[in-house]
């Protein structure tokens, strides 16, 4: 999905990019310096449980199959006389999945920071670090509530800080200041998606771009998807011709509001020789394959693939305001729908239910920090909250940022 066509917009330049070719010799590396500080750190986290017998602790790990457990299984003769040039036995390793059980969130964190780093962890990283430099999730100077929780409500104060605890390092400063929380949260997941979905090419090939369409309060800078992309192109052709007539408009149903949602992916059309690179695929002066918009040759707009819309926090307003805007994609399209996502802070498992439950209008909720908000929520304090945002998780109606640019790819 890396960049190939000369954009007319200029690239926003916003918190961070990453380099790839770091990252491209990471997997092929399973040891290492900080993969044996890891396992070291893993030691000392087992060092607390209590002895098991052989064979019993997790079956299904790979170094509990490939460990003593071929020795245990030797016949007692071998055993009585062994080879004098046979090498020692090893140690078993230990068992990584029961240690990390063991460990405090601390020491889970730096176990996975000693290991070989992957572009995820780092892009969700940076993430979390851009919204913190850039004003979006602090704690409040005089309260020390976090930005995202409702001051009001006593449980998303809880979870909030809890949430902040496990990112860690937030700043103990005002906000953002007017709509600058919401615009700079939007920056942050573009600048997120932008960098991470240039690894994909080999996933999901094509001249890919990823940007903002401006901002809802700057009508100057804010720009219409009809006027953009294919599938809505016969949108501002229709808004022009029933605009100043109140019988079409009630006939037709047809809205006059533009089009903006907040962060969008799309794809160009495919030149002729791309298409036929590898395979002689398509006559460009034949009959044959002459609608699709797919070609750069039958028309040159992008083609909508995606839609991210950014809220920091939910209200019941602005869940209504969500599925209207996802309704409004669905119906004013001609041709494939484009992926229609949410991507939230909100730490109240019952206001992200709102939009997460269902199915129809998004295609799921992403949350910023999924994983610390898990860990903030206690089934025994908060059971209901507990039942409902794991019921979210298990019914894939609810996903963490990381899981965001693999699903885009789909």
């Amino acid at each position: 999905m890396s960049p190939k066509h000369p954009h007319d917009q200029p690239e926003e330049q916003f918190l961070f990019s990453l380099d790839l070719a770091e990252f491209e010799e990471s997997g092929k590396t399973s040891r290492g310096p900080g993969s044996a500080r890891a396992r070291s750190g893993a030691d000392r986290a087992a060092g607390r449980k209590t002895s098991t017998a052989p064979g019993t602790a997790n079956q299904g790990s790979a170094e509990g199959r490939s460990g003593t457990s071929g020795a245990e299984q030797a016949p007692t003769s071998e055993a009585r006389t062994p080879s004098p040039q046979s090498a020692p036995v090893a140690p078993e390793p230990p068992n990584l999945d029961e240690a990390k059980a063991e460990m405090t969130r601390a020491e889970v964190a730096a176990f996975h920071r000693s290991k070989p780093e992957y572009l995820l962890d780092r892009a969700r990283r940076v993430f979390h670090r851009a919204l913190l430099d850039e004003r979006v999730l602090v704690l409040n100077p005089g309260s020390g509530v976090p930005s995202n929780a409702d001051k009001d409500s006593a449980s998303s104060i809880r979870y909030a800080r809890c949430v902040a605890q496990g990112i860690g390092g937030v700043p103990e400063t005002s906000r953002a200041p007017g709509k600058g929380v919401s615009r700079n949260f939007e920056r942050a997941v573009a600048a997120y998606l932008k960098s991470v979905t240039q690894a994909l090419d080999a996933v999901r090939p094509g001249d890919w771009v990823v940007r903002r369409l401006g901002d809802r309060e700057e009508w100057t800078a804010i720009e219409d998807a009809s006027e953009i992309f294919e599938q809505y192109d016969h949108v501002s052709g229709m808004r022009e011709a029933i605009l100043g007539r109140r019988d079409l408009r009630a006939l037709l149903g047809h809205d006059t509001e533009i089009m903006a949602p907040d962060v969008v992916i799309a794809r160009h059309p495919v030149p002729d020789s791309e298409l036929n690179g590898s395979a002689r695929l398509v006559d460009p002066m034949g009959p044959l394959a002459a609608s699709t918009p797919l070609r750069a040759a039958v028309q040159s707009k992008p083609l909508l693939h995606a839609v991210v819309s950014c809220k920091w926090t939910l209200r019941s307003d602005r869940a209504e305001q969500i599925k209207a805007e996802a309704r409004h994609l669905i119906r004013n399209r001609r041709g494939r729908v484009p992926h229609l996502v949410l991507v939230t802070g909100e730490p109240m498992p019952s206001r992200i239910a709102s939009v997460a439950l269902g199915t129809g209008d998004l295609d799921c909720v992403y949350h910023f920090a999924l994983h610390e908000l898990l860990d903030a929520i206690d089934p025994e304090t908060d059971p209901a909250g507990a039942e409902l945002l794991h019921t979210m998780v298990q019914g894939r109606r609810l996903r963490d940022i990381s899981d965001l640019p693999l699903d885009l790819a789909i």
